[in-house]
């Protein structure tokens, strides 16, 4: 087993594009997608002519209140420009005591922009009229301020369980999601090496060779599953340590979840490779069949996205839904071995299941 390994190395050591490509393209896809959780929605506003600055600056000012959108003043010829062109979902057109908002499709983001401008603006039209019976403005809106701070009724979110409410963190899933689903890429074409030995004759000779046939296969097999474990291991560690995602503190259930998806899909790959005859064969079948399977299970969507019961039905056999029940849940939720353990059964069960008739195909074709 160890000549396998360190053979399997030294080719690495001569050739890592292969890791290094997707370890590159996973951090890449995560920022992209994922990256702008905390980032706020940028929407361009413009007045009607006439309209003083100092108005202008004011609703602005009082838009920007949300945390969620940022409000930027520009020229109303680009703003409307890029909604025409698709570069912006709207624009907001400004008068002294109405909107126009300014959109080239309907979409959901639209609605609820609507409904914050809407809110702010019925506001502030009533403080002014309330305001217009007193003789201090500043004063009213002062004791109005102070008022809305400290309400006598107040409501408060809790979880199910009576806890903190947690919200759902969809960038840190879509970080799981790529990290889990590019590695299946990496760990697939490490055992394609098996069938490039057979084709190659390698494989036979290895076997007049003093290693025994199960040395073999474990050579190759650990050393797919490090690789893979190593590969996410290195992307999560970037996000921890230098863009501060917050994975938990469990580190050690982490581990573990990686560790099993890792040979979950080592297992696929013999699958494969028990199924078909060459390499080439095999790169073009699971390259087709793999990235189908992020989207059967719904790693790229927010959760009860996917309601079809045969789709759900297929994730079951997915190991990327599992690993990504058990990784969203320790991330988020703080979940421990105890609501882990029903994932963690059903992706060793498809290892077995995967490895179990993998191998036996393997030795079939060779009798």
């Amino acid at each position: 087993m160890i000549p396998i390994l360190l053979s399997q190395w030294m080719k690495e050591r001569r050739n890592p594009a292969l890791l290094l490509l997707f370890t590159g393209i996973t951090i890449v896809a995560a920022l992209l997608f994922g990256g702008s959780k905390d980032s706020k929605m940028m929407i361009e506003v413009f007045s009607e002519s006439g309209m003083p600055a100092e108005d202008r600056a004011g609703w602005i000012a009082l838009l920007n209140q949300n945390e969620s959108y940022l409000f930027k003043e520009q020229e109303e010829e680009a703003a409307i420009k890029k909604v025409r062109e698709g570069r912006a979902d709207l624009a907001l057109k400004l008068t002294d005591d109405d909107y126009r908002i300014i959109a080239a499709v309907d979409n959901p983001n639209v609605q609820l922009v609507e409904q914050h401008i809407r809110t702010a603006y019925e506001r502030e039209l009533q403080l002014r009229a309330a305001a217009s019976a007193v003789e201090d403005e500043a004063i009213f809106r002062k004791s109005v301020n102070a008022y809305l701070e400290n309400p006598p009724l107040q409501l408060r979110l809790d979880g199910g369980g009576g806890g903190e409410l947690i919200q759902y963190d969809m960038g840190m899933q879509l970080l799981f999601a790529f990290s889990l689903f590019l590695t299946m890429f990496t760990v697939g074409y490490k055992v394609n090496a098996i069938t490039k030995d057979k084709a190659s004759g390698v494989w036979n000779r290895l076997i007049l060779s003093p290693l025994r046939k199960t040395e073999m296969y474990l050579g190759h097999l650990l050393y797919s599953t490090c690789i893979g474990i190593l590969q996410i291991l290195l992307v999560f560690s970037i996000f921890r340590f230098v863009f501060g995602y917050d994975l938990g503190s469990q580190y050690g259930l982490l581990l573990l979840v990686i560790v099993v998806y890792t040979l979950s899909i080592v297992s696929l790959s013999i699958l494969f490779v028990g199924m078909l005859k060459t390499p080439e064969q095999f790169t073009a079948l699971f390259s087709s069949i793999i990235p189908i399977m992020p989207l059967i299970s719904g790693a790229y969507m927010p959760p009860g996205t996917i309601t079809n019961p045969f789709l759900l039905g297929a994730a079951e056999a997915v190991p990327i839904t599992h690993a990504m029940e058990a990784l969203t849940g320790i991330a988020m939720y703080g979940n421990g071995i105890a609501e882990l353990w029903i994932p963690l059964a059903k992706m060793l069960l498809i290892s077995v299941l995967c490895m179990g008739i993998g191998i036996n195909m393997m030795e079939r074709k060779q009798v």
